[in-house]
């Protein structure tokens, strides 16, 4: 009788711990569940890349070989557009006698952050690294801004 006693007698704290462990663990959960509520996110619609991108006019370009070997890209970026841009870039496509693509590069021309308003001009002048260019395709854009 008095073995059955100790072994109930040295399970009781060992019960309570898992209790209380169980217990506890209720109560945390709970707690953060019922936190997470204040939490929500507001839904919307996503707005597209190809409704935020205005493509812009481009003029006087001039795409050729540098003394150094590297090929140049000049011209012009015009707002022709009704609409405020920002990160206005220039990207360009270099391509061989087999219209196979040399090289493709981007560049930003406006400051981050500056507004491009409609008849806004941008002069723009890099260097591309490439070999056996023949033809070339440029275009430029720039974001809509909200």
């Amino acid at each position: 009788m008095l073995n059955i006693y100790r072994e109930v007698n040295s399970m009781a704290p060992k019960l309570m711990l898992v209790f209380l462990s169980i217990f506890f663990c209720c109560m945390i959960f709970s707690q953060w569940s019922w936190n997470m509520t204040g939490y929500a996110q507001e839904q919307g619609k996503i707005n597209s890349l190809s409704s935020t991108i205005v493509n812009l006019q481009l003029r006087d370009i001039q795409v050729g070989e540098s003394p150094t070997g590297l090929i140049y890209v000049k011209g012009t970026a015009i707002n022709n557009s009704t609409f405020d841009t920002r990160d206005v870039k220039v990207l360009v496509e270099l391509f061989d006698l087999n219209n196979s693509t040399v090289s493709e590069t981007s560049r930003f021309i406006t400051p981050a952050s500056s507004t491009f308003k409609p008849g806004y001009e941008r002069d723009f002048y890099f260097f591309v690294s490439a070999n056996n260019v023949d033809h070339y395709k440029i275009t430029a854009e720039g974001e809509k801004t909200p």
